[in-house]
């Protein structure tokens, strides 16, 4: 067997068994339902914790670690626009929304009237 194959098996088994804890976490959080929610909480924010540890271990883990870590980078990278910027626009598109709104129901009434015209309904 090739170091890439051993690494990419154990890489799998990784990621297997950190979807077995995930499971097997999920499966006695119900089980144990006489059991106090708050321990039951607790035991499964611990399994999820476990199971991440676990998983980091494995290639995808470590890409998907990579990931965020970058995203991260990236978030402070963004210019957020200031309130002022954010009240002026959110104004904005409440005032087109309601324009429009407006207008619809103008329209609807007068394809009403001309429809109720024809039918002789008016």
């Amino acid at each position: 067997m090739t170091e890439k194959n051993i690494e990419t098996k154990s890489s799998k088994s990784y990621l297997m068994l950190s979807i077995g804890v995930l499971i097997t976490g999920m499966i006695l959080f119900y089980y144990y339902s006489d059991v106090r929610l708050f321990y039951r909480v607790v035991g499964m924010i611990s399994v999820v914790i476990f199971s991440a540890f676990i998983a980091y271990q494995s290639d995808f883990g470590k890409l998907v670690y990579s990931y965020v870590t970058d995203s991260k980078v990236e978030l402070k990278k963004v210019t957020w626009p200031t309130k002022q910027e954010t009240t002026q626009t959110t104004l904005g598109v409440i005032f087109v929304v309601i324009v429009v709104g407006i207008l619809l129901w103008l329209f609807d009434m007068l394809l009403g009237w001309a429809i109720g015209t024809l039918y002789g309904v008016a």
